[in-house]
């Protein structure tokens, strides 16, 4: 699962408790099979730097490729 976020990573877990990783991991998509699920997320997207940006486009090349070898 790739995502991203405007809030900084420390923040979301200590107030918020990572809501997406429970929506996805708890009420999506188990219901359709999925029972390992893997998350990187990109952030802060807006300050983020063209560079940034593009590094990330690059690994997620990357975790695309690993699931389809």
């Amino acid at each position: 699962m790739l995502n991203t976020s405007d809030t900084p990573g420390e923040r979301e877990e200590s107030e918020f408790g990572d809501p997406l990783q429970k929506i996805w991991s708890a009420c999506v998509l188990p219901y359709v099979g999925v029972t390992k699920v893997d998350r990187v997320v990109f952030r802060t997207v807006t300050d983020s730097t063209a560079e940034e940006r593009a590094a990330w486009l690059d690994q997620a090349r990357r975790h695309a490729a690993v699931l389809l070898t």
